[in-house]
């Protein structure tokens, strides 16, 4: 028994000695890991004799642990406490090597702590999030819920389902040596369980492509050889005249019997076309038969080139005492083109000065005496990386801020924050933050939202309502009172031009958590447009003032001068809104 005690306390020993895994890139396919609890010193085992299902603990030293099974001694040498930590399809996956299973990390619907955590046979993508402490998070989504691996000795079982707040939701990896790697088995039953997937691009230019009739967010993967529906949709008045075309290695086809206006058309991708990757592509024009009422574009940027965004259009958000914007800077590191995306980035301070003195620099841009508009439709199509922390926006100030805030009122039509999977839209103003907060709600939020995904937050703005859309799914109406007593207390400052903002930011642990230094946030944009009602259209006010010279020349809708009329659309010549 003496030798027994002896041999585990060596393996003990051996194991402890190993250097923790501070990073995943240090994660290797040649080695097995134990995953441990350093505040329960709770090892994630495979315990067949308590479940073949339920994922159980051995070492636990807590003294409120309600089964002192837990609390047996750590096989070191048995496959059931090693782990394979496999990526496949850019996607983390947990494989223990004695049950041949994956974690899942279960399903709490109600509260965290009546969820067990899972092995099964179908996998289920694992995030990890480094602590800042040391260790890591695991986590899962599923139906829009956030579940974290977590060790709790008061359960009966043990290792459940909690929030990345609890101490027992740090986990420490460690390889183990005592037991064989089984990388291939992990894979084998990877490629078994999860169908083979290619990429899928969209690029369109004012028109949409949804995953389904009724709208919503596209994936960026498609099954490998199977066929493949989704719907595309263009503004009422507005068309697709060359049609949508589908790119796949050197296939391509056409389809042109696209609906007018906002009506959506089904297309089908055939098999034959998914073996590789697959681009959607269209471009919608402002139809010739419109009616004068139908919406007409004022500002687009498609962020197209490279490096720094169109100075024409953009400029950098300047660095100020608030939350979202104490640490920005004009390094070209947080703001560039890239691809087809602006990239906003916030990350941790290479190297401070006097112009950026913070540990921390973010980017942000604005349109700030470029562009304003008053009333429309105001969209962009948007993708972040959920992590503690994270605060970015897609959103607008007014012009004239002589009021002050938030007097003179703040649109926010997207926010996301932290490892949240949900959208929110909110207003601000005197009367929602100070005479009448709360009451009536001044904003709302979505839940579901996959940020692995490009999303389109668009609001639609008239004289009398804000209204917020979620990938084409209205999440949100704020109606101007028909009571002259809210509105003289500033119900309703939103009658006048505001301008645009993009920005990654970090939290101060108010609403979003502090930011983690070790993390590089990042918000893609892969557009931005504003439409208005031919009837409402917002007066271009950064024109060249009207000159003889200034009267003969064309510009369109964003001030860029033109070489000649265009034959069809809309543009400006002679100060006036010229429609063909």
């Amino acid at each position: 028994m003496k030798k027994i005690l002896i041999l585990t306390l060596l393996f003990a020993a051996a194991l402890s000695a190993k250097a923790q895994v501070s990073s995943l890139s240090e994660i290797t396919t040649d080695k097995a890991y134990t995953l441990r609890n350093p505040h329960f010193n709770a090892y994630a085992v495979y315990n067949a004799d308590k479940s073949t299902s339920t994922l159980w603990a051995a070492g636990m030293t807590a003294s409120n642990a309600v089964d002192d099974s837990y609390k047996a001694e750590v096989d070191l040498t048995s496959p059931a406490t090693s782990w394979m930590i496999v990526s496949y399809n850019n996607q983390w996956y947990v494989y223990n090597i004695g049950a041949q299973k994956f974690l899942t990390v279960g399903y709490n619907p109600v509260t965290a702590a009546t969820a067990q955590a899972k092995l099964e046979d179908t996998p289920k993508a694992v995030e990890f999030t480094q602590n800042p402490d040391g260790g890591f998070h695991l986590r899962t989504y599923t139906d829009g819920a956030q579940n974290y691996l977590c060790a709790a000795p008061q359960l009966s079982y043990p290792i459940s389902i909690w929030n990345s707040n609890d101490n027992g939701a740090t986990w420490e990896i460690k390889e183990n040596d005592l037991v064989e790697a089984d990388y291939a088995g992990a894979i084998t039953r990877l490629q078994e369980a999860l169908p083979e997937m290619v990429n899928l691009t969209i690029d369109t230019r004012h028109g949409y492509v949804w995953s389904n009739s009724g709208n919503g967010a596209m994936p960026n993967q498609i099954r490998k050889g199977q066929p493949y529906t989704c719907y595309v949709q263009g503004l009422a008045g507005w068309h697709c005249p060359e049609g949508v075309v589908v790119t796949s290695g050197d296939q391509e086809y056409t389809i042109s019997d696209i609906q007018v206006g906002s009506k959506n058309t089904a297309i089908t991708i055939p098999a034959e076309m998914t073996t590789s990757d697959v681009t959607i592509s269209g471009i919608w024009e402002r139809s010739p038969k419109a009616a004068a009422s139908a919406r007409v574009l004022v500002f687009s940027d498609e962020f197209d080139g490279e490096g720094e965004p169109d100075n024409q259009y953009w400029a950098r958000t300047p660095r100020h005492g608030a939350t979202w914007n104490r640490f920005c800077s004009n390094s070209p590191l947080v703001v560039y083109r890239n691809g087809g995306y602006l990239s906003c980035l916030a990350m941790r301070n290479p190297s401070q000065t006097d112009e950026d003195p913070g540990n921390m620099i973010t980017g942000g841009v604005q349109t700030a005496g470029k562009f304003d508009v008053c009333y429309g439709r105001i969209e962009a199509r948007v993708k972040t990386k959920a992590h503690s922390g994270n605060f970015p926006a897609f959103w607008m100030m007014p012009t004239d801020n002589s009021k002050g805030w938030p007097n003179a009122g703040e649109i926010d039509i997207w926010e996301a924050i932290n490892t949240e999977d949900r959208a929110y839209g909110t207003i601000h103003s005197q009367w929602a933050c100070c005479t009448k907060p709360g009451s009536p709600q001044h904003g709302s939020s979505i839940g579901g939202v996959d940020y692995d995904l490009w999303h389109i937050f668009t609001m639609e703005w008239s004289e009398t309502a804000l209204k917020w859309y979620v990938d084409g799914n209205l999440m949100y109406t704020y109606s101007k009172s028909d009571n002259q007593a809210d509105l003289d207390n500033g119900q309703w400052p939103f009658d006048k031009p505001f301008y645009l903002i993009l920005n990654q930011s970090v939290g101060n642990g108010g609403w979003a958590a502090n930011p983690d230094l070790n993390f590089t946030y990042e918000t893609l944009f892969d557009w931005v447009r504003v439409y208005q009602r031919g009837t409402d259209i917002t007066p271009v006010d950064h024109l060249p003032a009207a000159t003889p010279e200034a009267d003969s020349h064309y510009y369109d809708l964003q001030g860029r001068r033109l070489t000649q009329a265009p034959s069809k659309g809309t543009y400006i010549h002679g100060g006036r809104l010229i429609m063909k």
